[in-house]
């Protein structure tokens, strides 16, 4: 048996070379699951470049290089196209073929045709990759399906996949599995919305209030910063979730980060009531040029892993500095600065934490990578980020609040002063009597900004003099004992 197995091993291995480009060129025949979806990652032929005649049903890709569409790593820049043969049977022609791939960066052709929908977009307007379904028909079950695929620079530049799924499979089925992956995608941006908006929210109010009380600029800028933050974290959350373009976040989110920490530069020293430092001024000048390596990033000329750790440089310091001058402040004497050192530290340390798991998911440091998960609080997952926003928030309300309250108390007690004065002012002469027989002169000294005493000198009509001298007592505005007013008059004053 053994020799009569070596003689026909030849002519095997002769007819299976003679047959095997056949089998190559051959669709491969799938069978749906029970539950209607076939997975098509798998044996898909990739060639770099783009002619339009690798469209066409039955062209020879056989000298093409097999790939996984869902193994492929990051995106490269630049045009490709992917081929696959497949037959689902004769009695399944209309099927619904369901695409995770980056948004505008691939075009679907199907046994030649072009499927309308999905088109290659300019850079500027291409997302991450979002869940798409197209139907598909074959009049005999087979389908040839190409992708034409163009990567911008920008997409790249994040090492962000190109496709991470393709299913096919019965219209209800594919639909139920679509609506899965978008749960999925979408089910952590509803917390981070709830609180960049909350963040909004306060800062618009923290503007009215400096509109009403335009002298306390604290308020201009914690409204700028919440602002600020709760667009920036808000756009890079929908950003990250697939419904708004790439561009949104490099564009506008990240120079957002640095005009945030400049407001909260500026609030920290007007809540101190200080002035700001020739340094800090020039940290500021500095974080504004940052978004100048943004748009390097975007147009390839400069690597995305070293902005990211540029960013979190950049911004960290910020929280650290300034809890430190508050810190020195307080022990200084200023007590409310105090209340600003923990809060100061949450919002910039979070984003550069986020920042340094971001460049160690793409640099392959594996000890830092959890800095990017979502923080459970419950079934809820909430961005690092988000979480030291939240934070901020919320020991900020309870900070400004008081502040608030003692702003309203010491504009009662100035108005409760300048109601004293005024009746001070009626209690004691402003110009004293002139008389012949005598020289009058009188000295008030209060010992707090509103005295107790006072006086009257009122001449007679017989020619004498009246001199009234009298006191409230109690002890301050409000501490009167029991409004008694005490009063001493001295004898008249006769020539």
């Amino acid at each position: 048996m053994p020799i009569r197995n070596r003689h026909l091993a030849l002519p095997a291995l002769v007819c299976l070379g003679l047959i095997a480009p056949v089998l190559i060129a051959a669709p491969i025949a799938v069978t749906p699951w029970g539950s209607g979806l076939t997975e098509l990652n798998q044996t898909w032929r990739e060639h770099d470049g783009d002619r339009a005649e690798w469209s066409r049903p039955g062209f020879d890709d056989n000298s093409w290089d097999f790939v996984d569409l869902e193994n492929q790593g990051p995106a490269i820049e630049g045009s490709r196209w992917y081929r696959r043969r497949v037959s689902f049977g004769a009695d399944q022609r209309d099927l619904r073929l369901l695409i995770v791939g980056g948004d505008g960066t691939y075009e679907l052709f199907v046994n030649g045709t072009r499927v309308s929908g999905p088109a290659l977009l300019p850079s500027l307007l291409v997302r991450r990759t979002v869940e798409a379904v197209f139907p598909i028909h074959s009049s005999d079950g087979i389908f040839e399906i190409a992708l034409r695929t163009r990567i911008p620079q920008g997409y790249s530049a994040w090492h962000l996949p190109q496709f991470t799924n393709v299913t096919a499979g019965l219209p209800a089925a594919v639909e139920y599995e679509r609506q899965a992956l978008e749960g999925q995608r979408l089910y952590g941006l509803g917390p981070s919305l709830v609180i960049n908006l909350l963040l909004c929210l306060a800062g618009v109010s923290s503007l009215a209030v400096f509109i009403a009380q335009r002298k306390k600029q604290e308020y201009l800028f914690l409204g700028l910063y919440l602002l600020l933050v709760g667009v920036s974290n808000g756009l890079s959350a929908v950003q990250s979730s697939g419904l708004v373009p790439l561009s949104a976040n490099v564009l506008v989110a990240d120079p957002l980060i640095y005009a945030w920490v400049i407001a909260q530069v500026e609030f920290t020293y007007s809540f101190a009531g200080r002035r700001v430092s020739w340094l800090w001024r020039i940290y500021e000048a500095a974080l504004l040029a940052l978004p100048l390596f943004a748009l390097l990033v975007w147009t390839g000329r400069f690597a995305s892993d070293a902005y990211v750790l540029i960013e979190a440089a950049a911004t960290a310091p910020v929280g650290l500095l300034l809890s430190v001058l508050l810190s020195i402040w307080y022990f200084r004497g200023n007590r409310e600065a105090g209340w600003l050192v923990l809060p100061s530290l949450a919002p910039a340390v979070a984003t550069a934490l986020f920042d340094l798991g971001t460049a160690s998911i793409n640099l392959g440091w594996q000890p830092f990578n959890f800095l990017v998960d979502a923080i459970r609080i419950g079934p809820i997952g909430v961005q690092m980020a988000d979480v030291g926003s939240l934070v901020f928030l919320l020991s900020i309300a309870v900070v400004m609040s008081f502040r608030f309250s003692r702003g309203i108390e010491q504009a009662r007690t100035a108005a409760e002063l300048a109601a004293a004065r005024e009746i001070q002012r009626h209690l004691v002469p402003a110009v004293l009597p002139s008389h012949p027989s005598y020289a009058i002169e009188a000295a008030y000294l209060p010992a707090f900004e509103v005295g107790g005493d006072f006086y009257q000198v009122l001449p007679q009509s017989d020619g004498s003099i009246m001199v009234m001298i009298g006191d409230v007592s109690g002890k301050g505005l409000e501490g009167r004992d029991d409004g008694c007013l005490h009063n001493r008059s001295a004898p008249r004053a006769r020539r």
